[in-house]
């Protein structure tokens, strides 16, 4: 419902800020990376969809822009396979895994665009701006101990308890954006999104190595959020007219 409100009345305010606006839908792949204690995950490929609207003025080189998106955000681990036996002789064959790790989220942002001339009817820009996110859901619970087949290793995974459901970070990228007709356009877009703040925490946590069984301790996790995204969209233009 907070979300909701948020959303209305910042589209609200771009459409009253400006002799008119701009809106419309984009979407397309994402690319996540995810940052675990400054070291960088394999790479996750899902996708996004975001509705937006900006301020309009005739062949003005700014803009304010808003939008409010759905995100597949995350980063894979790759465990190298191997034979290994316990203490208690048990074997264990595993086969060389990625382990996806999904965090979907919404998010609402808004920034400025700086825009210049490029060809005919189109125009090319660079955006940079703010954004909150809410997390909705994660597939980390396929990787709790009942559910992971490699039960033995699951302390490698993150826990869906611990995920931090709130997060802030920026936006930066460039695009094109050209006209189909008067008020109808398109846009292409490439655009960074790195998270400021946590997206999961998890302090040092004690265990017993299930190979050895000698007492160790997994090291405290930070992660944070790392998406390049590719938008393809439509382009609606919604012109202000004063009459005296």
């Amino acid at each position: 419902m907070r979300f909701t409100i948020l959303l209305i009345a910042l589209f609200s305010f771009l459409d009253l800020s400006a002799q008119g606006s701009a809106f419309g839908i984009k979407g397309g792949p994402t690319l996540g990376f995810q940052q675990w204690n400054g070291r960088d995950s394999e790479l996750l490929v899902r996708y996004h969809g975001v509705a937006y609207i900006e301020t309009y003025r005739e062949d003005a080189p700014f803009a304010l822009f808003g939008q409010a998106g759905y995100h597949i955000r995350g980063g894979a681990t790759r465990i190298r396979g191997g034979a290994y036996t316990n203490p208690d002789g048990n074997f264990f064959n595993f086969p060389t895994t990625s382990y996806p790790y999904e965090f979907r989220n919404v998010s609402l942002a808004f920034g400025a665009k700086q825009k210049f001339p490029f060809g005919q009817e189109m125009q090319a820009y660079y955006m940079v701006g703010v954004r909150g996110e809410y997390t909705i859901n994660t597939n980390l619970d396929e990787y709790h101990p009942e559910n992971d087949p490699f039960r033995v290793v699951n302390l490698i995974h993150p826990f869906d308890e611990l995920t931090r459901h709130w997060q802030y970070g920026i936006i930066a990228g460039g695009g094109i954006e050209f006209m189909f007709a008067d008020l109808v356009g398109g846009m292409i877009e490439l655009s960074i999104s790195p998270d400021l703040s946590q997206q999961y925490f998890q302090a040092e946590t004690p265990y017993n190595d299930p190979f050895t069984g000698n007492p160790r301790t997994l090291s405290a996790r930070e992660i944070r959020n790392v998406s390049i995204e590719l938008s393809i969209g439509l382009r609606f233009l919604r012109i202000v007219e004063y009459v005296d």
